[in-house]
C-alpha cells in the first residue's frame, strides 16, 4: 500500500473544496455558528468536523476513506487489521478484554494495569488472578512482569484463558515481552497488551520492540500520547489471526465507540500514521542521537539526575524521568516547573515524567535555562525534608473476587479515620490512574500507610475528596447490597 496517502485526511479536504452547504449534524454548520469572541478557537478544525457524507464513510461499516486509512495502518504497525478509536485507548482495552473474554474466566493480569483495564474486567465478569511487577530497587518504579512470575501464575492457574499486560510503563520502560507472550501461548491464552504508551515504537529501533512484534494477539495504542493526534486518539490492533477473535473483538469496539464518531479524531489518526512512516525514513541514528543527547544534556545543564530501568528492561528515550532534587517531593519540583511555564506529564513522590517530542530538532537551550532556574529557586525557597519511600507490598497469587461490589449506603469519613473499614470506590493516584485499592477492599496495611503518604506528599487520588482545608475523605461502606 502506498503509505505516502492519507486517504480519510484527503477526503475530508476534497469535500471542503466543494463549498459544501451543511443541511446535517453537526449544529455549527461548518463552523459558520460559532460566537466570534471564542469561535476563532474552533473555526479551523469545524471545517473537517464532518459526519457520515457520501464519499466520507463510516467507521463503524467502513468501505471508503476510513477503511483504507485503518489499512495502512495495520500494514505500518504489523497488525492483521487495525481500527481508529476515539474513546482513547479506554475505549479500546474495553473492548478487547469483552471480546476476549467470558463471564466467570480466570484471566491472568498485570497488577499495575489503568483503571480502564479494570473497568474492561468488570463489564466482562471475568475472574482475575493478579501478578505483581517486578520493582527497581531504587527508584521503586515498576519493571513489569518477569517471565518466572507468569510461569509460575500459569503452573497455579493453567486454566487462565487469558494474560493482560502493560507495556511499556508510564515511565517507558519495557521488558522484554516475547519470552512472556511464548509462556502464555504454550497454555493456549490470549495476550492482550495496553501499549498505550508505545505507538511510536515502530518508528525507529532506537525505541523498544512493539508488542505486536512479540506475538501478542490484540495491542491497544494511544496515539495521541506521543504522537501528533488529537486527545482521545487511539489505535486497537488485532495481530491473531483467529476469526472467532477478532470479530469478537470488532463488535465489542463498535458496541464502546459512539455511533457520531469524531472525523477530526480519526482524521488525526490517519495523519499520526503517516507522521510514524515519515519518521522511519529519517536516518536511524540521527534520531537516537537526538534524544539521547537530550537527556545528557539536561543533566549536564540542569544538575538533575535522569532514572533508567537496568538490562534487559529496555527504556523509551520520549521518556525524560527526571528525580527530583534529595529532600524534595516530585510534586513540588512540578509546581515550581509549571510557575516557569513548563509543564511534566506527571509527577509522583520521587520524579518528575517529561514526555519529548518524536523528532530529530533538539529542545531550545531556553527550556534547561528555565529548568535549572526552578531548581534554583525551589531550594532556596523550600526546606528539604526527608520523605519515607512509598511502595507497594507484593501479595500471592489467588483470584480476586471484588471487582464489583454492590453497595446500599456509603458515607465519606476521614482517611486516617479510615483504617479497617471498605472503601466504596477504587482509589486511584492519578496520574498513573493504577488502582491502588479496589472498591470492596479493606483499607489496611502497607497500602493504606503508602496512600496516607501520597497524599501527605502532595499526590492526588481518584475517588477521594478534599476539603477547603486540604483535609482528604474517603467513601466507605455501610451496607453492602
Amino acid at each position: 500500500m502506498d503509505q505516502e496517502k492519507m486517504p480519510l485526511l484527503q477526503a475530508l479536504e476534497n469535500h471542503l473544496k466543494r463549498q459544501p452547504v451543511s443541511f446535517h449534524v453537526p449544529g455549527h454548520k461548518n463552523g459558520t455558528l460559532f460566537p466570534p469572541t471564542y469561535g476563532k478557537y474552533f473555526k479551523e478544525i469545524a471545517a473537517i468536523d464532518q459526519t457520515e457524507l457520501t464519499g466520507l464513510d463510516d467507521l463503524h461499516d467502513p468501505t471508503g476513506p476510513i477503511q483504507e486509512a485503518q489499512m495502512l495502518t495495520a500494514e505500518l504497525f504489523g497488525a492483521v487489521e487495525s481500527i481508529f478509536l476515539v474513546g482513547g485507548s479506554t475505549s479500546g482495552n474495553l473492548a478487547m478484554i469483552m471480546g476476549a473474554f467470558r463471564e466467570g474466566e480466570t484471566v491472568l493480569v498485570q497488577r499495575d494495569v489503568h483503571k480502564s483495564v479494570i473497568n474492561g474486567l468488570r463489564l466482562a465478569n471475568a475472574r482475575p488472578v493478579f501478578i505483581f511487577p517486578e520493582y527497581e530497587e531504587s527508584s521503586h518504579l515498576s519493571l513489569g512482569l518477569s517471565v518466572d512470575k507468569v510461569k509460575e501464575a500459569f503452573l497455579r492457574y493453567p486454566e487462565a484463558k487469558g494474560l493482560i499486560i502493560t507495556s511499556p510503563t508510564y515511565y517507558g520502560w519495557t521488558p522484554p515481552l516475547e519470552p512472556i507472550i511464548q509462556v502464555a501461548k504454550a497454555y493456549d491464552a490470549i495476550v492482550l497488551v495496553d501499549e498505550a504508551h508505545g505507538a511510536h515504537f515502530v518508528a525507529n529501533d532506537c525505541f523498544p520492540s512493539s508488542a505486536l512484534a512479540a506475538g501478542a494477539d490484540v495491542v491497544v495504542q494511544s496515539a495521541h500520547k506521543t504522537l501528533p493526534a488529537l486527545t482521545m486518539g487511539a489505535y486497537l490492533h488485532i495481530g491473531t489471526t483467529d476469526t472467532n477473535l477478532r470479530q469478537s473483538v470488532k463488535e465489542k469496539a463498535a458496541l464502546i465507540q459512539s455511533s457520531s464518531p469524531s472525523y477530526p479524531i480519526m482524521a488525526s489518526l490517519d495523519l499520526a500514521r503517516k507522521y510514524v512512516y515519515d519518521v522511519a525514513k529519517i536516518d536511524k541514528h540521527a534520531l537516537r542521537e537526538t534524544l539521547v543527547e537530550t537527556s545528557k544534556r539536561m543533566e549536564r545543564e540542569t544538575g538533575l539526575k535522569s532514572v533508567t530501568p537496568p538490562a534487559p528492561i529496555k527504556r523509551d528515550l520520549l521518556k525524560c524521568v527526571l528525580q527530583a532534587p534529595t529532600g524534595y517531593s516530585g510534586w513540588t519540583f512540578a509546581r515550581y516547573l509549571e510557575a516557569n511555564d513548563l509543564y511534566p506529564e506527571l509527577a509522583d513522590n520521587k520524579h518528575v515524567l517529561l514526555i519529548l517530542p518524536l523528532s530529530i530538532q533538539p529542545l531550545s537551550t531556553t527550556l534547561y535555562e528555565k529548568i535549572k532556574v526552578a531548581v534554583t529557586k525551589m531550594k532556596k525557597e523550600v526546606k528539604r525534608t526527608e520523605f519515607p519511600n512509598i511502595i507497594i507490598p507484593s501479595f500471592d497469587l489467588a483470584p480476586f473476587d471484588q471487582l464489583s461490589v454492590p453497595i446500599k449506603e456509603q458515607m465519606d469519613i476521614p482517611l486516617e479515620k479510615a483504617y479497617g473499614k471498605r472503601t466504596a470506590t477504587d482509589l486511584i493516584p492519578y496520574p498513573p490512574g493504577i488502582p491502588l485499592f479496589f472498591k470492596g477492599e479493606l483499607l489496611t496495611g502497607k497500602r493504606y500507610e503508602a496512600l496516607i503518604q501520597w497524599l501527605r506528599q502532595g499526590g492526588r487520588v481518584q475517588g477521594g475528596l478534599q476539603d477547603d482545608q486540604g483535609k482528604w475523605f474517603v467513601p466507605i461502606i455501610q451496607n453492602e447490597g
